[in-house]
């Protein structure tokens, strides 16, 4: 850090004379250095690749930019050997220095603007900022106003104050202090407890950069305040804490401005610790210590930097590999049952949790852009009612608001509203105002209805920009909520998988055992093959005509074939009787309750696919919500394949 960790510069006849502690201290100094440049950098390059679009991680990309110089710069004085490239080192890390302070200015700005509390003015604010500090780099670079002559103090180098030093450092001191403010006023204003948990970790870590860039020792130079030996410990120190700090910086604002789960935010963070920083340091340390275990074991150098090198390349991916499902328990500790059933899933796959984060984020924007205090999800459950997803803001109102108004008598009246068509501003018609809050139906990529978003009313109205933004960020609800319902059927259906899975056991121990003969016969039984269900939820959807249903595979089945004699030697009818006897087969009998799920079953076949009604109507005649419409269809077909299936077996025997 260039604040403590100062550029290092020494004669052969000083080196001579310096103690033991001097000599270790350099020693470690240099070596925290080189860690903490990789550390640095690996952030930059993080926070770059993961965030760039959003405008908080290009401010951060600034701050870690001039860090990163600014190191740099004190890794290649310690090689620096002629006079003339250590001035001009000195005088170029200025840049690094003097870029960190309007970084400061741009990030407070982003996160200001981040949570509505926008101010045109302030953009004027980021640019005066950014030609001031032009203005002092050039001042360093090519004068003495802000920095002259050199002071040579020990083993360190440094330049000492010129006239326009101190009006420098109160120009950083200020952008430092009005950063961290911002961050606090953020913070205060905050809807969530985990937003604030994280800008807490932000205005503790605020200054990291400050303190890792600003020259201190042009100051302690000035006054010859400290020892060598006490100057090289408060770098040591300094470095740790630095790094320490920086890290926690970038996560903290690895979220801001990603409309991504946790989970997966925290899973790219260890995957870049793990692979960044863990195996840079640990390679800077082997190097390091390679001549030191040289002169101990009486071994060439490069013998050992030689079988170093081929141990690491084997042993580090296989340690990283060991350590990361550690790491991993404790980010999934929450959703352990269900991360370990999605590992071998993509990675847009949600959980319930993650549903929850990704609602949430979203909430805090559009609260944060309308400038309202309170917002809120609901949808669907499987009680088939509706409940409260997820909330942000003042939780009392939107208890208030459930109480007075229950759900079950607003959502028939905003999943009546016309629906919004992505990337359009959504009219005034699609919102719902109803006793200060608006309220906007929440559909899937089939017009399906999920649920709605409600938000307090803004004081400015639904302007078109406002719900232009809704809009936008709806849709993302939207995805997310339309993600776990298929989801959610996608897990209904591999745990239903056993009889298919057992199926197709059976299938591949006959084809195994198969003859020439035989396998006319077996590619006619369609009812073993994986394929089956699909084959019927097909052409039960086509039930009524189209090519699925004429050039279905089922036309092979044996009950199809029988009935071909019935049906006028017509095998589309044929198929249509044998499904409409499969369902039949399902009826319940009538003695049982009508609200049995037996009944609920019964009835979505036979109207959906028998008489062909539309979803809508048939969720509005059995009281039930569209997607659980859904979610009983898909039993209900589960149902007629076991039938089907069972009737096939018949024939056979």
């Amino acid at each position: 850090m260039a604040a403590v960790q100062c550029p290092l510069r020494y004669t052969t006849t000083f080196m001579e004379r310096l103690n033991l502690l001097t000599t270790m201290l350099l020693q470690l100094n240099a070596l925290l250095s080189a860690a903490v440049l990789i550390v640095s950098f690996s952030l930059l390059a993080y926070i770059a690749l993961q965030n760039w679009q959003t405008s908080i991680a290009r401010a951060l990309c600034v701050l870690l930019a001039g860090v990163v110089i600014v190191l740099g710069g004190d890794v290649l004085l310690g090689q620096a050997e002629q006079d003339r490239t250590i001035h001009f080192l000195l005088r170029a890390q200025w840049l690094g220095i003097v870029i960190v302070p309007a970084g400061y200015i741009h990030l407070s700005d982003t996160l200001l603007s981040y949570s509505g509390l926008t101010n045109p003015r302030r953009r004027w604010l980021v640019l005066a900022g950014y030609l001031l500090s032009l203005v002092f780099f050039g001042l360093a670079l090519s004068s003495d106003l802000l920095l002259r002559g050199g002071i040579a103090r020990g083993p360190l180098a440094q330049f000492g104050a010129g006239p326009l030093f101190w009006l420098f450092s109160l120009y950083f001191a200020g952008t430092s202090l009005w950063g961290l403010w911002a961050v606090w006023q953020v913070r205060q204003i905050a809807l969530t407890p985990t937003m604030r948990r994280r800008l807490t970790y932000l205005s503790a870590t605020f200054l990291a950069p400050g303190l890792a860039v600003f020259p201190y020792l042009v100051i302690a130079g000035t006054y010859a305040l400290l020892t060598d030996n006490i100057v090289l410990l408060l770098s040591a120190l300094g470095n740790v804490g630095v790094a320490v700090m920086l890290i926690i910086m970038v996560y903290s604002i690895a979220f801001q401005g990603l409309l991504l789960p946790d989970r997966l935010i925290k899973q790219d963070f260890i995957r870049w610790g793990l692979y960044g920083p863990f195996i840079g340091v640990t390679i800077i340390l082997f190097l390091r210590s390679t001549p030191v275990l040289a002169r101990w074991l009486g071994l060439p150098a490069a013998t050992l930097l030689i079988f170093g090198v081929m141990i690491m390349t084997v042993l580090m991916p296989i340690f990283v590999s060991k350590i990361k499902p550690y790491l991993d328990a404790l980010v999934y500790r929450q959703d352990r049952a269900e991360i370990d059933y999605l590992r071998t899933l993509p990675r847009n796959t949600f959980t319930y949790a993650d549903l929850r984060s990704l609602l949430e984020n979203t909430l805090v924007v559009i609260c944060g852009a309308l400038r309202v205090d309170t917002g809120f999800v609901a949808a669907p459950d499987e009680a088939n009612s509706y409940t409260v997803k997820t909330l942000v803001g003042a939780r009392r109102s939107v208890k208030r608001f459930v109480a007075e108004h229950p759900l079950s008598e607003i959502m028939p009246q905003v999943s009546a509203l016309p629906p919004s068509v992505p990337g359009d501003t959504p009219p005034i018609e699609a919102f719902l105002r109803y006793d200060g809050f608006c309220m906007m139906g929440l559909r899937g990529p089939e017009g399906d209805f999920l649920g709605a978003l409600g938000v307090a009313y803004p004081t400015s109205g639904l302007t078109p920009e406002s719900r232009r933004l809704i809009g936008v960020l709806a849709h993302q609800m939207e995805l997310a909520l339309a993600t776990v319902h298929m989801q959610q059927r996608l897990f209904d259906t591999l745990r239903g998988m056993g009889p298919e899975m057992q199926s197709l056991q059976e299938l591949n121990t006959r084809l195994e055992q198969a003859t020439p003969a035989s396998l006319e016969t077996l590619e006619s039984e369609v009812a073993l093959l994986p394929e089956f269900p699909q084959f019927v939820k097909d052409a039960l959807t086509h039930y009524w005509g189209g090519p699925k249903l004429s050039d279905s595979p089922l036309l092979k089945l044996r009950t199809v074939r029988r009935m071909l004699i019935d049906q006028g030697g017509s095998p589309t009818r044929a198929l249509q009787a044998v499904l409409r006897q499969a369902i039949e087969n399902l009826r319940p009998d009538e003695q049982l309750d009508p609200s049995a799920q037996e009944w609920l079953l019964y009835n979505i076949l036979e109207l959906r696919f028998l008489q062909g009604k539309r979803t809508r109507d048939i969720a509005e005649r059995l009281a039930m919500s569209e997607s659980d419409f859904y979610r009983k269809q898909r039993i209900a077909v589960e149902e007629v394949v076991r039938q089907l299936a069972l009737m096939e077996e018949s024939e056979s025997s």
